[in-house]
C-alpha cells in the first residue's frame, strides 16, 4: 500500500516540473545555428537570442516564435524581416532592422514586412526602412563593377 502513494507522487512531480517548463532559448550565432534564418528554420527554436553584433542577412518568418537581441544599440539586422502566415504571433526586441545598408541585397521600402494576417509585438526596436533611390538589384557586386559577369543570385 506504501508503494502506491510514493507512485503517485512521483508522477505528480513529474507532471508538475514539465508543464511549467519553458522552451531554451537558441543562441545565435552558435554552432547549430550561425545565422538567425538557421534558428528560424529550426522548428525546435521557439526563442531565439541574438548575440550583440551585426547580422546582414534577410530574415523569412512563417510561424510563432520570439527573437530577441541585446539591445537596440547592440544587435543590428542589416537586411528585411519578412512575418508571414494567418496564425503567426512573432515578438521582436532589443534590436535594430536597418534597410538603408547598401549590403543589403534587395529593394523593400519596409525592412520589417508582417503579410497574410500575421501579428508582431515589439519593444525596444529600430527600424530605419531603405531609400527606394539607393536599392540594390543585385548585392553581389554587380551594380558597383567588382564582377565580370551577370549576378547568379537575385534578392
Amino acid at each position: 500500500m506504501r508503494v502506491c502513494p510514493l507512485v503517485m507522487f512521483g508522477v505528480l512531480a513529474v507532471f508538475g516540473t514539465t508543464a511549467g517548463a519553458r522552451a531554451v532559448p537558441c543562441p545565435v550565432p552558435s554552432g547549430s545555428h550561425p545565422t538567425i534564418q538557421s534558428a528560424v528554420d529550426d522548428v525546435g527554436c521557439s526563442e531565439i537570442e541574438l548575440g550583440s553584433q551585426v547580422y546582414t542577412e534577410n530574415v523569412e518568418i512563417g510561424r510563432t516564435l520570439s527573437v530577441s537581441g541585446v539591445s537596440a544599440v547592440a544587435t543590428t539586422i542589416v537586411g528585411r524581416v519578412l512575418i508571414t502566415g494567418a496564425t503567426s504571433v512573432v515578438s521582436l526586441a532589443d534590436l535594430t532592422v536597418d534597410g538603408s545598408d547598401p549590403a543589403v541585397a534587395g529593394c523593400f521600402p519596409e525592412v520589417v514586412d508582417v503579410e497574410d494576417g500575421a501579428q508582431m509585438l515589439g519593444a525596444n526596436i529600430v527600424v530605419i526602412n531603405g531609400d527606394g533611390d539607393a536599392c540594390l538589384l543585385f548585392g553581389d557586386g554587380f551594380e558597383d563593377g567588382t564582377t565580370g559577369a551577370w549576378s547568379g543570385t537575385t534578392p
